[in-house]
């Protein structure tokens, strides 16, 4: 099996700046770009091959989820390394139901958006496009963000491929200095899949929350059938890690599990693998052994 990743997800895109900062803009934390007074930091981008290969991203993030829930005063901290080293997730494709929401005068929002900050089923599933846009781009002006949109919709207009889009769009997005992502969006995520790969991993017996593995909705994954395998097409980072976890949470060859002793995520190619290093086997062993003594 193959994991293409041409679609708008290589050298040219999803770029990321050489350091980030936490600043609060209007009470909301945002995940913003250090920039110099006279020019924007260069652009890296990650070389990622295949899933099988690459699960170092899905795998911090996951820990990122559970480290920020058992110590909150560390989150900041624990994010921005994140960030520093794969680069913002690429939300604004994520929320919206309609794939290419800049054509639209409303953007229509996926069940779990959590974009008004309050719980989902009190949340809106539609907001104006000026309004969506302000979540990603909140320092901007509403004339900078009309001139954004309307080079979208041109970008749509003159390719038909979407090879030829996607790469397009994410230039346009995310290499504008004034994209930002809210932190709650990224941690609350990370924490949600932390919680959905620990109802996974129920024991049989034991009670499953179906309604949070629900969360876990794919959008706009392009997938189809090539000579050697499956090709799968993502956008972004978030898009990659939503398509790495399902693929280890399922996969027959390399598991995704969560460690006996510390808690945290692997992988291990044996499905009975229950420890993530040896130091977590070893010191295990060692409070079993004590306890049998006492």
């Amino acid at each position: 099996m193959r994991f293409d990743l041409e679609y708008g997800f290589n050298n040219q895109s999803m770029p990321k700046f050489e350091e980030y900062e936490i600043k609060t803009i209007k009470g909301i934390k945002y995940v913003v770009p250090k920039l110099n007074e006279s020019t924007i930091p260069p652009y890296t981008s990650i070389d990622f091959e295949d899933y099988e290969e690459n699960d170092k991203p899905l795998i911090d993030f996951i820990n990122l989820g559970k480290l920020s829930l058992e110590n909150k005063k560390d989150t900041d901290k624990l994010l921005i390394e994140y960030i520093n080293k794969y680069g913002l997730l690429g939300l604004i494709h994520n929320l919206p139901v309609n794939r290419y929401y800049t054509l639209d005068t409303k953007v229509l929002l996926k069940e779990f958006n959590n974009v008004s900050g309050i719980e989902w089923y009190d949340a809106f599933n539609t907001m104006e496009i000026l309004d969506y846009f302000k979540i990603f781009f909140p320092t901007a002006t509403n004339k900078e963000i009309n001139d954004i949109i309307e080079k979208s919709n041109k970008l749509l207009c003159q390719h038909s491929m979407e090879k030829f889009i996607t790469p397009d769009l994410n230039e346009l997005y995310y290499k504008n200095e004034k994209y930002y992502e809210q932190v709650d969006m990224i941690v609350n995520y990370a924490q949600t899949l932390y919680n959905i790969l620990k109802e996974l991993k129920k024991e049989k017996g034991e009670n499953i929350q179906h309604s949070l593995i629900e969360k876990l909705e794919s959008n706009h994954i392009r997938t189809n059938l090539e000579f050697n395998g499956i090709t799968i097409h993502v956008r972004s980072l978030k898009e990659y890690i939503d398509e790495d976890f399902k693929l280890f949470a399922i996969e027959e060859k390399k598991y995704l599990k969560l460690c006996k002793h510390c808690g945290k995520a692997f992988t291990a190619s044996n499905p009975k693998t229950e420890y993530d290093t040896f130091s977590c086997k070893n010191q295990e062993n060692v409070y079993k052994s004590r306890a049998r003594n006492k």
